[in-house]
């Protein structure tokens, strides 16, 4: 039955429980990425939200994101470009597509989408938007001229979406929080440390120490310049010519859309020469812990906090990795594992002899790095994070 003329009307009221929402459009480059690092993250917004919208390049595993309850877009941010010309067309391809779903948040994840969504949200209004920043990429550590100018363009639209008051910032260790602050100091309290992507440590137990004659550090990661391939190469040259008792695994692959990618056929050629082994990608990571005694990263930097290195903690292994921005976030030099100067080959070599050469110290530290997991860098950690995240966010708005 309506109303009559001389009914009043009832007020408006949201009902709307703060901290949800109706849709939620995640902008993220490679549906493999979406996969491999943030599973934990579209579950949780498919909590927050009545629809989760993921845009992203289709390898074939879009049903995979869809088996977590999100919808999907097929979108190229063409990773491998900084040309400004592809970047424009690509930017307002997003607008199109931001305007016909209408979101009521539009969540863009690393620097890629972070600068394309920006420069798209100038063309499309939309209510808020969460900047999620992984690291700086390539662009944070390089030394070309043209990269750096990128840089510079794409620090400038970072800092334009988090100064607005409908944003939040997400980051994963304090260096970038404190690059951001530095970019928008009205950033209030408009932001959350995660500490990563989120690792379930069930999903990774801590594992016995390996029984084998020699003990074996892993590199797992893409085989790219800025992971410090390359300079976990010549350490390891350093320790087979020193006779070190050491055997090196590398899993990853070699992503050849990435500017700094190792070609595959040099890996091949210095595995032969050197007695280490290159496995490729791998689908379970676990097991990798199961025969590996040390994790090693030589990364030169632009990572927000790499989720192998969690995987490895959570696994109770010894961590080596490179004195950067995420990797010293988890790592205190001495207790978890050893922190090294980033591109210093001879003293990475000589936290690889170490731990090669002490197996007690080797377990201990693996523990300590199983329990600082536990502290405040799983799964469920992630989680509230994000849900307190857009309870403050949308909450606010409602105020």
């Amino acid at each position: 039955m309506s109303l009559s003329s001389s009914t009043p009307k009832a007020a408006h009221v949201d009902v709307r429980v703060p901290g949800t929402c109706g849709k939620i459009v995640l902008l993220i480059t490679e549906d493999w990425f979406a996969l491999s690092h943030f599973r934990p993250l579209i579950s949780v917004l498919t909590q927050i939200a009545t629809e989760v919208v993921v845009v992203t390049r289709s390898s074939a595993r879009l049903p995979e994101i869809e088996a977590l309850g999100a919808r999907t877009v097929t979108f190229d941010f063409r990773r491998g470009s900084n040309n400004q010309a592809v970047a424009a067309q690509l930017a307002w391809m997003l607008a199109r597509i931001l305007k016909r779903e209408r979101p009521d948040v539009v969540h863009l994840i690393a620097m890629k989408p972070i600068v394309l969504g920006g420069l798209a949200l100038r063309l499309v209004s939309v209510p808020h938007a969460v900047v999620h920043v992984t690291g700086q990429g390539l662009a944070g550590i390089a030394t070309d001229p043209l990269l750096r100018l990128y840089r510079f363009g794409m620090l400038r639209v970072l800092a334009s979406l988090v100064r607005k008051p409908a944003s939040h910032l997400l980051v994963e260790n304090p260096d970038d929080l404190a690059l951001v602050r530095k970019l928008a100091p009205n950033l209030g309290a408009r932001f959350a440390i995660l500490g990563g992507a989120g690792v379930d440590p069930a999903a990774f137990p801590a594992q016995p120490a390996p029984d084998q004659a020699l003990p074996v550090a892993a590199h797992v990661g893409r085989m790219i310049k800025s992971k410090g391939i390359d300079l976990l190469m010549q350490a390891y040259d350093q320790l087979v010519a020193e006779g070190v008792g050491l055997n090196l695994d590398l899993y990853g692959s070699s992503d050849r859309e990435n500017l700094e990618a190792v070609p595959p056929q040099d890996i091949i050629s210095w595995c032969q020469r050197s007695g280490a082994r290159w496995h490729g990608a791998v689908s379970d990571v676990a097991r990798v812990w199961q025969d590996a005694d040390i994790f090693v990263l030589a990364s030169r930097g632009g990572e927000g906090l790499p989720r192998a290195l969690l995987e490895a903690a959570a696994s109770a292994r010894p961590l080596i990795v490179s004195d950067v921005p995420g990797n010293r976030h988890f790592v205190r030099h001495g207790i978890e594992g050893l922190l090294t100067p980033a591109g210093d080959v001879a003293a990475l070599a000589a936290a690889l002899r170490l731990l090669a050469s002490d197996r007690a110290l080797r377990l201990r530290m693996g523990q300590a790095a199983r329990q600082r997991l536990l502290g405040g860098f799983t799964e469920a950690h992630l989680k509230g994070a994000v849900r307190a995240s857009y309870a403050t966010m949308l909450g606010g708005a409602d105020a």
